[in-house]
């Protein structure tokens, strides 16, 4: 994993030290398609309809990001189905692409609230963009609106 392109600014330490409200509060998706078709699909994305059946038994869920589906884990009443008493559970490879390239800020850890922020590469907007291309790359554009 090229932890620049994929601008990783894990803090385990302060992770550990917070509890992981972020993973609380709301876990992180895949921000790159084909990072996330290397990691569960030996690299090769299925169709949107595959993983609609699979992604279940994957621990993960489809968000809908205004009309894009777009891979994240499931959510329980705790938060994240891969938030243990030791924190994650993911291998760091394997951890979505926005719980990744979370920006730590010690104020989260003072003030009991997420303070912590992501780069622009991670935002709503480009991950909605960049799954939108990976499905209608893939032909898909019955099931994702263009914008």
């Amino acid at each position: 994993m090229n932890r620049e392109r994929m601008q990783i600014h894990l803090d385990p330490q302060l992770c550990r030290q917070c509890g992981g409200l972020c993973c609380q509060g709301h876990p992180g998706c895949w921000a790159d398609p084909q990072r996330f078709a290397a990691l569960f699909f030996a690299g090769h994305l299925p169709s949107l309809e595959k993983l609609r059946t699979r992604i279940a038994d994957l621990g993960l869920q489809l968000r809908d990001y205004s009309g894009v589906p777009v891979p994240a884990p499931r959510s329980n009443e705790q938060g994240c189905v891969f938030l243990g008493k030791r924190g994650c559970r993911l291998d760091e490879e394997q951890r979505p692409c926005q719980c990744l390239g979370l920006i730590p800020e010690l104020e989260t850890l003072t003030s009991g609230e997420i303070h912590c922020r992501l780069p622009g590469k991670l935002s709503y907007g480009t991950i909605r963009a960049n799954w939108q291309q990976a499905w209608n790359h893939q032909g898909q554009r019955d099931a994702v609106p263009d914008t």
